[in-house]
């Protein structure tokens, strides 16, 4: 439906229907990455309006959306991708329209998902588009300090994509914290990182911020989610957040320099 170097205009607002670009931005002619790095809508809008809601909906399924994720905690959530008979079982007006297929290729409208659902999708392109089941604990061991049990990892599906089309999006993701959304506040961290800001609208107050990273880039070893209620925009309420987390799982939080104390 579209290569990675096409170019499409972005007049901050799309053509076909007037849905825009958050804060009035217009970025003029985009191509894929340049569209992952800003979190361009009218980008996404076009793909969504290329791809139909049929497709968008498939691959979701294909990332594990709209399902557990099946960790070992009662009461997960599956979440929700929708469809037309979605639309059709639940809403008095069930006609679909293209509207809400924008509102679907950027994740909003009627999806649902979980931060550990986040976290799952990030995982997988960290991996190569290798899915593994997620567990709270590596090992559980008795009070001798003998293992119990050891949780090795679950390989539950793969996605049907070229490597190629993978690696795309995955520079598109290291140019977030490098050119986009996210490099102000990554600006001088010492690990490659991957990442994406997002905004979720909120019909109860302040839309709801969010940031999914992974790291490091080349040999990536920690994902993270953040989501942060009625935050607004994720670039400045949930990114500082996932940072300070990354400092702490890479031990930088501990580093001091020279002749300190």
């Amino acid at each position: 439906k579209v290569t990675p170097q096409e170019k499409i205009f972005d007049s901050g607002r799309h053509w076909i229907i007037p849905k825009t670009n958050a804060g009035g931005e217009a970025l003029g002619w985009i191509n894929f990455q340049q569209a992952m790095a800003h979190s361009d809508n009218v980008y996404f809008y076009e793909m969504g309006n290329r791809l139909g809601v049929d497709t968008l909906e498939r691959y979701a399924r294909m990332f594990g959306l709209g399902q557990r994720t099946g960790i070992d905690l009662p009461f997960e959530a599956e979440g929700l991708v929708p469809n037309r008979q979605y639309k059709k079982d639940n809403y008095e007006d069930g006609d679909w329209y293209l509207s809400e297929t924008f509102d679907a290729a950027i994740g909003q409208g009627f999806n649902l998902v979980t931060p550990l659902q986040a976290a799952m999708v990030m995982g997988e392109i960290a991996a190569n588009g290798r899915r593994y089941q997620p567990h709270l604990v590596q090992r559980i061991v008795d009070v001798n300090g003998n293992t119990v049990r050891d949780f090795q990892p679950v390989l539950l599906s793969e996605l049907d994509v070229n490597p190629g089309v993978i690696r795309q999006v995955q520079e598109g993701l290291h140019e977030v914290t490098k050119f986009g959304t996210a490099a102000g506040v990554f600006a001088g961290f010492p690990i490659d990182i991957a990442g994406k800001t997002g905004t979720a609208e909120n019909s109860q107050g302040r839309d709801h911020g969010w940031f999914v990273a992974y790291g490091p880039f080349a040999n990536p070893n920690i994902v993270v989610a953040v989501i942060v209620e009625q935050g607004g925009f994720g670039s400045m309420s949930a990114v500082p957040i996932g940072r300070r987390i990354m400092e702490a799982a890479f031990g930088l939080d501990r580093e001091q320099p020279a002749g300190s104390k």
